[in-house]
């Protein structure tokens, strides 16, 4: 009977640990895409300088939190969105603005935040 409790208390430390996870991840890509999103209003409106310090402070905050993103993603997903930040970063300060190009990379970038967090979700879609 002890080794059974034993076996549960471990199940429910890991279940409610993977629900930590997802909460920390959705709340992190959610804080960044909302940045992210921001940036791109500043950048449309001309303000390519605030656009910039936007990308740049959601840069950092995915830097902030790298120890415990290697700890649960994949390295290659990790690298994958501190490339998309060079990219977007490379267009916003370039001495030519190209607002078309910008746009595709911040979508990129976007789109990569959402799909990490979509791929820790326990869904069977997931699962299989």
């Amino acid at each position: 009977m002890k080794r059974l409790a034993i076996a549960a208390a471990l199940l429910l430390a890991l279940a409610g640990l993977s629900a930590v996870h997802v909460w920390c991840l959705h709340s992190l890509t959610e804080e960044l895409t909302a940045a992210l999103t921001q940036a791109q209003g500043e950048a449309e409106a001309g303000h390519w300088e605030v656009a910039a310090s936007i990308t740049e402070r959601a840069r950092d905050r995915w830097l902030e939190n790298e120890g415990y993103l290697h700890a649960t993603l994949h390295h290659r997903d990790i690298d994958g969105v501190l490339s998309c930040f060079g990219e977007t970063l490379a267009y916003l300060q370039g001495q030519e603005r190209q607002p078309a190009e910008y746009a595709a990379a911040n979508a990129r970038l976007i789109t990569q935040l959402e799909l990490i967090a979509e791929g820790e979700l326990p869904t069977w879609k997931n699962l299989l």
